[in-house]
């Protein structure tokens, strides 16, 4: 006997409005990234150069939700794809976070060592002006995007606009990095805001790559583990055991229950009910797959994996 309750209640116009919301933060994304690589190569700055990286990312950061969007919106048309994707297309966004994580860091490589050079043996003279302008622009861009997504409603929407504030912020220290090369002439203050920024963009990448393979491996999300559902479900009345209890995230926020329960048939139905009640109390879940079984069939069927705390 099995319950499996989806929730597919996001409204049609939160997807169109997120959806509008993306299309102008991407462009605006976009429009930044290479105003900044043609201010970086006119100024010589490193830090714009690492804050173009920065968006650059984010760009695709935010591109990745659209498409995830996109496919989350048509897949509830398309019956044909539901059938073969059973899950939807919901780790398009953690497979896409992990690839982001891997060009993230491999950028920051190269810039933490083009500075350490600039810093060690003096390689570049700054120009301050450029710079100034080019990260202001890149700062007014960051507003509207900001103010675009700020009241976002899908996952996928609000991380994007988490990424925007992180750029806005990275635009402010480059604005700072530039009014102080402007006034003493020291260099020196862009390869540091460079290197300051790349390992600032290295921590987001070591989260993305962490938290995507945490997911992809099908684990566990943090605080709470099998013995958990274990103890939680052996609190139902009339239950005598329960094993096989697998819990997972399709992406970050989702989570997925299923177990066997063991009781005697005649509670099955009360037990079935109890039973999904009390997991979506406390971890706020509907994907909830219930398995009920009597002592007999659990003994006969049993599954060698499966292990049960009875003992």
């Amino acid at each position: 006997m099995h319950t499996h309750h989806h929730d597919h209640s996001h409204g049609h116009h939160h997807t169109i409005k997120d959806t509008r919301a993306l299309k102008i933060a991407i462009a605006m994304t976009l429009t930044i990234f290479i105003a900044q690589v043609i201010g970086s190569y006119i100024s010589g700055s490193l830090a714009l150069l690492s804050d173009a990286g920065h968006m650059l990312s984010d760009a695709g950061a935010l591109i990745i939700a659209l498409i995830a969007l996109t496919m989350y919106a048509n897949a509830n048309q398309n019956k044909e794809q539901l059938q073969r994707f059973t899950f939807g297309f919901k780790r398009i966004e953690v497979l896409a976070a992990m690839i982001n994580g891997i060009i993230l860091l491999s950028m920051c490589g190269f810039l933490i060592y083009e500075s350490f050079m600039r810093v060690f043996f003096h390689t570049a003279n700054i120009h301050a002006e450029p710079m100034l302008i080019t990260s202001v622009i890149g700062l007014i861009a960051n507003v509207i995007s900001a103010y675009m997504l700020h009241d976002a409603h899908h996952l996928s929407t609000r991380s994007a606009y988490l990424h925007v504030i992180t750029d806005l912020l990275s635009s402010i220290a480059v604005i700072l990095g530039g009014i102080i090369i402007h006034f003493t002439g020291w260099d020196i203050v862009d390869a540091i805001l460079s290197i300051g920024i790349s390992i600032y963009i290295l921590r987001s990448a070591f989260r993305l790559i962490r938290s995507a393979g945490v997911i992809l491996m099908d684990s566990a999300p943090q605080g709470i583990t099998s013995h958990d559902i274990e103890d939680l479900l052996g609190q139902v009345q009339n239950v005598l055991s329960v094993h096989d209890i697998h819990i997972w995230e399709m992406h970050p926020g989702e989570l997925s229950i299923s177990a066997h329960i063991i009781a005697d048939q005649q509670f099955h139905a009360k037990v079935l009910e109890d039973a999904r009640i009390l997991l979506i109390e406390r971890y706020h879940t509907k994907h909830i797959t219930l398995q009920m079984e009597d002592a007999n069939f659990s003994k006969d069927h049993g599954c060698d994996h499966c292990s049960s705390r009875e003992d």
